[in-house]
C-alpha cells in the first residue's frame, strides 16, 4: 500500500461554527472567509500588498501577518498538500486542486483533488476517540488555516503505518497473547470455570447463579445490571463440534436469555464457525479479553 505523503499539512475551519462544512463535504470543495483579502492581487501572489491591505484592515501588524500567512496556504496550496478537519466525531483530509473561485459574497471557494475522505487509505474510519490527542488539539486554532504540528503522526496514521514505538508494543503484546493461551491449558476445570467468571467480571457481567457443575462443565447464568441483559454461559475445558451442537439444541428455545457463550480453552472447533446467535469464545479470543482484563499476573500464579 503506497504511504500518505504531502509536503504540507494544514488545518482548515469551514465556516464560522461550522457554516460550510455539509456543503464542502457533500460537494468535495474548500471554502474560505476572509472577504477583505483583495482577490487579485493574492492570485497574482503580491503578498507584500496584501499585507497592505490586511494592515489597513487590521491595523495591527502582527495580526495582518497572521491574515497572510493563513490567506497564503489556501491560495498556493497545490495537490501535494493535504487539508483536515474535523465534523462529527470525524476526521476528513482533502487534497486541493484547480483555481481560487470568488463568490458573490467575497468568500473563497475551490475544488478538490477526488473529495474528502474519513477514513485511512486501507478503509479504517478516523474516528476522533482512536487519534492522538497531539493532533486533536489543532482544533483549539482560534483562527481559520494553520500548520499541523503533528503532520508526520497523521501522515502515517492516513497510510496506516505504526510508529516503531507502537509496533514494538503491538509485538510484545501478540507475544503475551499467545504465551497466555498454553497458561490456561494448565488450569484445573475449576481454576478455568473462574478465571471465565472474572474475565466476564471485568466487563460488568455479574453471575446470578451457576445452573450446572460437573467436571469438565460449567455453566454459569450472568446479568449486565447496566442494561439487565441476561446471559448463559456453558464453559468447556475440552470442546467439540458435538458438544457445541448439543449445547445450541438445549438452549434454542431459551428465551430467557438474550445472549449464550460458550466457552472453552482445548479443542478442534473453529472461533470463526458460525453458530448460529452463539458467541464463541475459544482460546485465541480468550487470551485478548486475559490481556484486555489486567488478568495475566493471575493466570501465571495460578499455574506456577
Amino acid at each position: 500500500m503506497t504511504a500518505v505523503s504531502a509536503t504540507n499539512v494544514y488545518y482548515i475551519k469551514l465556516g464560522r461554527g461550522g457554516d460550510w462544512e455539509a456543503e464542502c463535504i457533500r460537494d468535495g470543495i474548500l471554502r474560505f472567509g476572509y472577504r477583505e483579502a483583495p482577490h487579485d492581487l493574492c492570485a497574482a501572489g503580491d503578498w507584500s500588498g496584501v499585507w497592505e491591505v490586511m494592515m489597513g484592515v487590521r491595523g495591527d501588524p502582527g495580526a495582518a501577518t497572521r491574515d497572510v500567512k493563513q490567506i497564503r496556504a489556501f491560495y498556493e496550496s497545490d495537490e501535494s498538500t493535504i487539508f483536515i478537519t474535523f465534523v462529527g466525531g470525524l476526521l476528513y483530509w482533502c487534497r486541493p486542486s484547480g483555481e481560487i473561485e470568488l463568490l458573490a459574497d467575497k468568500s473563497h471557494r475551490r475544488g478538490t483533488v477526488d473529495g474528502w475522505h474519513n477514513s485511512t487509505t486501507g478503509g479504517s474510519l478516523l474516528t476522533a476517540d482512536r487519534l492522538s490527542g497531539h493532533l486533536l488539539k489543532v482544533q483549539m486554532f482560534r483562527g481559520t488555516i494553520c500548520d499541523v504540528a503533528a503532520a508526520d503522526y497523521l501522515l502515517r496514521k492516513l497510510s496506516d503505518e505504526l510508529s516503531p514505538e507502537v509496533a514494538a508494543a503491538e509485538e510484545a503484546e501478540r507475544l503475551l497473547m499467545a504465551a497466555t493461551i498454553p497458561l490456561m491449558r494448565l488450569l484445573t476445570w475449576q481454576d478455568f470455570e473462574l478465571l471465565v467468571d472474572l474475565i466476564f467480571s471485568s466487563s460488568g457481567w455479574r453471575r446470578v447463579t451457576q445452573v450446572g457443575r460437573t467436571q469438565k462443565t460449567v455453566d454459569l447464568e450472568l446479568i449486565l445490571p447496566s442494561t439487565a441483559e441476561r446471559a448463559f454461559v456453558q464453559v468447556k475445558s475440552q470442546a467439540s463440534r458435538a458438544a457445541l451442537e448439543d449445547y445450541r439444541e438445549r438452549l434454542a428455545d431459551a428465551e430467557a436469555y438474550d445472549r449464550m457463550f460458550f466457552v472453552w480453552h482445548s479443542g478442534n472447533i473453529s472461533e470463526d464457525l458460525d453458530a448460529n446467535g452463539v458467541i464463541l469464545l475459544g482460546p485465541t479470543r480468550l487470551a485478548r479479553m486475559i490481556v484486555d482484563s489486567g488478568l495475566t499476573s493471575w493466570l501465571r500464579e495460578k499455574v506456577s
